[in-house]
């Protein structure tokens, strides 16, 4: 399987390329007012308001630095109500892609009750790259404030 590789914070991550809708160059982003620092803001995106999640954020380290391989990756996510939604995902170093087989991923959770596990890990030359899956990295508190309709607008 095709992963594309980033970073956030000092950690390697994966995603599937097949969640990737796009990778698009770092834009400015609105900023929302009292959200959490892990939500970056909102991004235009084919003319709609799409959240970005700051990756560094969400794992607990810094926020991404603004490099010039600092991307948004679009993904598809789709939350707990089974509704498919689009998502940005903000990380560093999003330059390369990587073959890796579904047996070359293994250790699981490492933490405790509510800790946030990303997905399972596998091993290169470089050091650990954690796999992650769209549907599984957003805490439910956080997904309720990314796509809480205006009221009125429910469709």
């Amino acid at each position: 399987m095709l992963f594309v590789v980033f970073k956030a914070g000092e950690a390697r991550y994966a995603l599937e390329a097949r969640q990737v809708v796009e990778v698009i160059p770092l834009v400015t982003l609105r900023k929302c007012p009292g959200a959490p620092g892990a939500i970056a803001g909102l991004m235009n995106y084919g003319g709609a308001g799409v959240p970005v999640v700051d990756l560094g954020s969400l794992t607990g380290g810094m926020p991404s630095i603004p490099y010039l391989s600092t991307r948004i990756i679009v993904t598809h996510y789709v939350g707990g109500e089974g509704r498919q939604r689009v998502l940005g995902l903000l990380a560093e170093s999003v330059t390369n892609t990587v073959e890796r087989k579904e047996t070359d991923f293994c250790q699981g959770r490492v933490g405790g009750a509510g800790s946030l596990c990303l997905g399972k890990l596998a091993v290169d030359g470089a050091g650990f790259i954690q796999r992650i899956v769209a549907a599984n990295l957003v805490p439910k508190e956080l997904e309720a404030m990314l796509f809480t309709e205006p009221e009125g607008m429910a469709s």
